[in-house]
């Protein structure tokens, strides 16, 4: 009898843990487009929506368009604001700097792609290496930025772990140490970045995000 007791416990600390992660629903009219369109518009997001989020006031969140890249694939933008902890960084010239510590959210990185191929960006060994030898052979890249890149993959690699998100879009996966969600839906991918004390808050924020974003 306690034997079973314990099983049915087991069993629904189990299930309870299984289905803590909130499900995201992507609408069905969803396309590239409303991506896009908050890429080039950032201010379409509410900020007051985004300080719910973030915890902290409106009038604080700074909106950084990372638009120098023409390839929108390659684009970010990022919502960030003050979290009143302090940071030091050193210079070049090796001087030591007190700057405020900040927390933040953001979104890019849209393209086009296949299932099976977003797919195998996070579960194939061999797509990194793949992805390093054609950015090498590609003669309409810089070399300097080729070799950069390459060697940026390289090392990423080393650290980088995906896990497997489920009842987020078609495909999704949460990608550490940087905190972010890489989702797939309607033949585009589009990734959600974030920066929080701690991973399990990031995770939290990812969603609660992405909710936002996909409600503009």
């Amino acid at each position: 009898m306690k034997k079973s007791i314990l099983i049915g416990c087991w069993f629904l600390i189990l299930f309870s843990c299984k289905n803590s992660d909130k499900s995201v629903q992507i609408p069905e009219e969803f396309s590239v487009k409303h991506i896009v369109g908050i890429m080039k518009k950032p201010t379409s997001v509410s900020k007051e929506k985004l300080a719910e989020i973030a915890g902290t006031s409106a009038d604080k969140i700074q909106i950084y368009n990372e638009n120098f890249s023409p390839d929108i694939s390659k684009r970010m933008i990022l919502f960030s604001w003050p979290n009143a902890e302090q940071k030091t960084i050193k210079t070049r010239s090796g001087k030591e700097l007190k700057v405020e510590g900040s927390n933040s959210l953001g979104m890019g990185l849209v393209k086009r792609i296949s299932k099976d191929d977003f797919q195998n960006q996070f579960e194939s060994k061999e797509f990194i290496q793949n992805d390093i030898e054609r950015i090498s052979k590609d003669e309409t890249v810089n070399s300097d930025i080729a070799i950069s890149e390459a060697k940026f993959l390289a090392e990423n690699s080393k650290v980088q772990q995906f896990e497997k998100v489920e009842n987020i879009g078609e495909l999704a996966y949460w990608e550490t140490p940087v905190n972010a969600l890489h989702i797939y839906t309607n033949g585009i991918s589009f990734t959600v970045t974030t920066n929080f004390p701690d991973e399990k808050e990031s995770k939290s924020k990812a969603g609660e995000f992405l909710n936002l974003i996909l409600n503009v």
